[in-house]
């Protein structure tokens, strides 16, 4: 029993190490670790656009805000607020639609895509202990920034 206990303890050794270097392979069931890091990339990048959002409605800051979400959903802002020409004058009439900001946070983050399946979109719960605020939807846009395409309190036009 010895005997087996330490021959066989080299190679199990061997394994061990082999197993904790050298480059990754790809998994035998086909799944691309390459796809999965992009989804973890796109998680990422949707909770920096959340947090920023987030923190932009509780200081009050139109301007951040409004650079954080994409040109339709500046749109959806200024179409709810009367008289305003632009996201960051229409900013305040939104946010006085959403329930107490400083007691939103950000919760459940969800990485998905288009129908196609080629455009990566990422849902990001927002949570409020009373209220349901909704969620952001955001993702990569042509010029390669990641923002909010919509946001909680606003619909954008279509069926």
């Amino acid at each position: 029993m010895r005997r087996f206990l330490l021959c066989s303890l080299p190679l199990t050794l061997a394994l061990a190490l082999s197993a904790c270097g050298g480059e990754e392979e790809t998994p035998a069931d086909g799944t691309d670790t390459a796809a999965e890091a992009a989804g973890e990339d796109a998680e990422a990048a949707a909770q920096i656009v959340a947090e920023g959002f987030v923190a932009a409605l509780n200081a009050d800051d139109a301007e951040a805000a409004c650079a954080l979400i994409d040109e339709a959903a500046r749109s959806a802002v200024v179409s709810q607020s009367e008289g305003a020409e632009d996201c960051v004058t229409a900013f305040p009439d939104y946010v006085e639609g959403l329930p107490d900001s400083e007691s939103i946070e950000i919760g459940e983050i969800a990485v998905g895509t288009d129908l196609d399946g080629e455009t990566e979109i990422v849902t990001v719960t927002l949570d409020h202990p009373d209220q349901d605020p909704g969620a952001l939807e955001v993702r990569e846009s042509d010029d390669g920034e990641w923002r909010a395409t919509r946001i909680p309190g606003t619909t954008l036009g279509g069926a």
